[in-house]
């Protein structure tokens, strides 16, 4: 009874756990998201309003627009700016760029906006009669208005009518308050963000060849009046638009557009064969990596970045237009390679010259590679049986120098190991090919020590040989007769030359 008790219980508690296992919450991987927040969605002018950028399961650049411009690398992290309503109308502020996501590491194209109504302050009223009028700004209080204008007053009576009855004032005529444009644009350039009626800061960067901009503009309603529009003069530099749109009853909307000049630059370097001007443009670069700093050039100075740890310094330079960053030698006062900074499949990397000595690689081509719609400097395979893989050589958020190898029909990117690229059956075939080499090699090396030691013996054998021991002969010489001590020496040594035969 009491195994059975025992199976019983432990029935259930299996059960039990079972079912708690199931009902676990599950736990969600967050995407990488970029949003923007607002502190307020409706302000009076003259109020701020706090905007925040938020960048969540990702790191990336990204540009801020709007009604507060800003571009930075954002990594998990959030940004506020405070706005000040000027005049009636809207705050918007919009944030684009590309984050790559920490959990699937791709890159993902984001954005977001928000956008705070500005409004203008309500004047205090003195009557009903003031009241009626001023309530033309609220939609709701001008039916209620309406009604009142439309009901009788007895304070109007005419003189030929009895008091009981009264006559209907005048209704004023109603004036339009739309003072939104329709269009908004530029000849030069291009706005950012993209115009919509309720934005009302823009901004435009033009290379320094431009000096005039013609600015063209619609309002949203016929009667309303323009100011700010047709060709304006700009200098090198910042410049300040600003387009007003006046409504028929007099509440204005200012769209603002900060035009940036480039400066043209007076300090040049070399690059393979071309001269490079230093920009003096905004530019900006991952804070985690470089730090800004001044460097002198030609007795000029000039806008630097630099990693002293890892004794790197960059540039800002330019030509033709095209800006790029570029790694800059300060004791040999040269640049030697471009650096161009990108997110790529998840890797953050950055474009680098890649050295004339190692452009060249047993079966492998040296081009240009397309990578997730982007161009890099790298290999190609000549087998055909690898006509979807490429390899890179980057730098990477570390400042190593890496090689990256990338297959195009899963759009994946990861470390190259180093190892040559071989099909199985390839392999296969030069690892047949290897073990019949090495037999061969192993039945040579056997037949070489057989011979050597052949050699050895027979060179051995013929050396015994010729070492034969020399036997003197005794000859009988006649003379004259030695004496006792000539005989003695002789005796003496023919016995120690016949002992020294004997010997051997």
């Amino acid at each position: 009874m009491r195994k059975k008790i025992t199976k019983f219980l432990a029935g259930i508690s299996v059960a039990i756990l079972a079912v708690t296992v199931l009902n676990l919450p599950k736990k969600h991987i967050a995407a990488a998201g970029l949003s923007v927040s607002c502190s307020s969605s409706t302000i009076y002018v003259g109020d701020t309003v706090t905007f925040t950028v938020s960048v969540s399961g990702g790191a990336g650049m990204v540009a801020v627009s709007g009604a507060a411009n800003d571009s930075d690398w954002f990594e998990n992290n959030s940004r506020s700016y405070t706005v000040k309503g000027t005049s009636a109308g809207s705050l918007s502020v919009y944030a684009s760029g590309t984050i790559a996501d920490f959990n699937t590491e791709k890159d993902q194209s984001l954005s977001s906006s928000c956008t705070v109504v500005v409004k203008e302050r309500s004047k205090p009223s003195n009557n009903n009669n003031n009241n009626s009028s001023n309530s033309g700004n609220n939609d709701t209080s001008q039916n209620n208005n309406d009604d009142y204008n439309n009901a009788p007053s007895n304070n109007d009576t005419p003189k030929n009518e009895p008091s009981n009855k009264t006559e209907k004032p005048k209704e004023e005529e109603k004036k339009n308050k739309d003072s939104f444009l329709k269009s908004l644009s530029v000849s030069e350039g291009k706005l950012s963000p993209a115009f919509q009626a309720g934005t009302t800061s823009y901004k435009v960067d033009l290379p320094g060849s431009v000096d005039t901009l013609k600015v063209s503009a619609a309002a949203n309603n016929s009667k309303a009046s323009l100011s700010g529009i047709g060709k304006k003069k700009l200098k090198p530099g910042n410049n300040t638009i600003q387009v007003i749109c006046t409504a028929e009853n007099g509440t204005s909307t200012t769209y603002t557009i900060k035009v940036h000049v480039d400066e043209k630059p007076l300090v040049f370097v070399n690059y393979q064969g071309k001269k490079l001007g230093v920009s003096h443009s905004a530019a900006k670069l991952s804070k985690k990596l470089f730090e800004e700093t001044k460097l002198t050039i030609d007795g000029k100075v000039v806008p630097a970045w630099t990693n002293e740890s890892l004794h790197m310094t960059l540039l800002y330079l330019e030509n033709d237009d095209k800006k790029d960053f570029y790694f800059y030698d300060t004791e040999k006062k040269e640049v030697t390679s471009i650096y161009r900074p990108m997110g790529l499949l998840g890797e953050n990397i950055a474009i680098i010259d890649v050295p004339k000595a190692l452009q060249k690689r047993t079966g492998m081509v040296f081009t240009t590679v397309k990578v997730d719609g982007k161009e890099l400097p790298g290999w190609t395979y000549q087998d055909k049986a690898f006509a979807d893989y490429a390899l890179l050589y980057v730098m990477n958020d570390a400042g190593d120098k890496v090689y990256y190898q990338y297959e195009k029909t899963g759009n994946t990117l990861q470390r190259y190991a180093g190892g040559a690229a071989i099909t199985q059956n390839a392999y296969e075939k030069l690892l047949k090919a290897h073990e019949e080499e090495t037999k061969q090699l192993k039945l040579i090396v056997y037949g070489l020590c057989a011979l050597s030691a052949i050699l050895f013996l027979a060179i051995l054998i013929i050396c015994i040989k010729k070492r034969k021991p020399k036997h003197f002969n005794k000859i009988d010489v006649k003379g004259k007769p030695l004496s006792k001590s000539a005989e003695i020496e002789h005796e003496s040594l023919v016995k120690m030359q016949q002992e020294d035969g004997e010997n051997f």
